[in-house]
């Protein structure tokens, strides 16, 4: 490499941007998912009335609004759904960008460059910043977050800790699950900081700023404190109802008292309705409840991605085949699961660097959270990004230690 890693990663990144913005601009304006003009019709009434809500006027807090708070400044600019994905590119590209300088600094140029060249490969991430979907945003949210709490190492700032707080925030606005690895970013920053205490402080203090203030938006609008979304209840009762299964939340009916009640109802109305029938169903059947939640946090490490899309768009989600999607899929899991198995059966040789075990618990903490829910490998993605990062530095320790070996080698041959 000659010392030229961060030139080959940087142009590899600006390759993998140009790439997907050529496929953007030729897919148009046509809708990928049923998600996308939900999201636009939102932003769009916050850009020209000033009220989030539906395109009928009526106020919402259904989804976490990280996502419509972000594109909102572009579409006032007049950006349609081709040029929000586009800014979804660019974001890949930034999260790239962080990725290559956290694994660097930790693992030295080659790991940051094997970084940057694996994650393109787990098609999901290509996939998700093709659409308007919120987990390109929180990929790079979290990315922040882990980047910068990796930063609070070295500076031992409270600026930094700050900084990260509120990516942390805005992340939380943006995939409101996270509000339950709260615990796993305290410990870490409890034992990876010089002034524990204070930094945790200055943290928790700048994400909750954020997120209050969301709150103080929806009990405004609605009379009630909700943190985050008014969707919790009815994906508690998808992950949860009796037609329920391990392996998906499409299409699942609901028990038909539901329906019932929910009729003429609002939304706040609607999710304790969700809510509550969720738990009774739980209640009535607890050992289905603990076997399906097993269930679902399994479904969490697999590779196939169904969608509803691929019946409910016209032209599906996508121009491949659902068969041939599949297989790709399975190919490309194998890079992540692969080298992960490896490196847990040498951890006795190559334990893991702090940063790793950040991604790693991360990763099956989120697991254990969306299982209370239901699974899905699109929600995994964000997470994705933190174990790729940490098979990088795997596959390039080996590398360097097999280099290393070698030249060993050759100078005993040669003495």
């Amino acid at each position: 490499m000659a010392g030229r890693e961060q030139f080959y990663a940087y142009t590899i990144i600006a390759l993998v941007v140009l790439a997907l913005a050529s496929v953007t601009i030729l897919s148009g304006d046509r809708v990928r998912s049923l998600d996308e003009p939900n999201f636009l019709a939102i932003a769009e009434n916050l850009a020209l009335n000033g009220i989030y809500a539906h395109q009928d006027g009526e106020l919402t807090a259904y989804h976490a609004p990280g996502l419509v708070l972000f594109i909102t400044p572009f579409v006032k600019l007049g950006a349609g759904l081709m040029e929000l994905r586009l800014i979804n590119n660019l974001l890949l590209g930034a999260s790239l960008l962080l990725v290559f300088h956290m694994v660097r600094r930790n693992a030295g140029p080659l790991a940051g460059l094997m970084a940057v060249i694996l994650i393109p490969l787990w098609p999901v991430i290509l996939y998700a910043s093709l659409t308007l979907y919120p987990q390109t945003l929180a990929a790079f949210m979290l990315v922040l977050t882990a980047f910068l709490l990796d930063r609070l190492t070295v500076t031992q700032s409270k600026v930094t800790a700050a900084l990260a707080g509120l990516s942390f925030g805005f992340l939380i606005l943006t995939i409101p699950i996270v509000l339950l690895l709260v615990p796993i970013f305290v410990l870490w920053v409890w034992f990876q900081s010089h002034k524990p205490l204070r930094h945790l402080i200055a943290f928790l203090a700048c994400a909750a700023l954020l997120v209050a203030g969301w709150g103080i938006r929806n009990h405004n609008a609605f009379g009630v404190v909700i943190l985050t979304a008014t969707s919790g209840g009815y994906n508690l009762l998808a992950g949860n109802s009796p037609e329920a299964r391990y392996n998906t939340s499409l299409d699942v009916k609901f028990p038909d008292y539901v329906y019932t009640e929910i009729t003429g109802k609002t939304e706040i109305e609607r999710d304790k309705i969700f809510k509550r029938a969720a738990f009774r169903e739980m209640a009535n059947n607890p050992a289905r409840t603990v076997s399906l939640y097993f269930g679902k946090f399994l479904h969490w490490f697999d590779f196939s991605n169904r969608l509803m899309s691929d019946t409910a768009v016209e032209g599906g989600a996508s121009t491949v085949n659902v068969s041939t999607r599949e297989v790709i899929l399975l190919a490309a899991y194998s890079l992540i699961i692969l080298p992960l198995v490896a490196r847990v059966a040498l951890l006795h040789k190559h334990p893991f660097r702090p940063i790793e075990t950040l991604g790693l618990c991360l990763w099956i903490g989120a697991g254990l959270a969306y299982a209370v829910f239901f699974t899905r490998v699109r929600f995994r993605m964000p997470f994705d990004w933190l174990i790729i990062a940490n098979n990088a530095i795997f596959i390039a320790l080996i590398f360097e230690t097999s280099i290393e070996r070698w030249k060993s080698d050759i100078k005993t041959v040669d003495y």
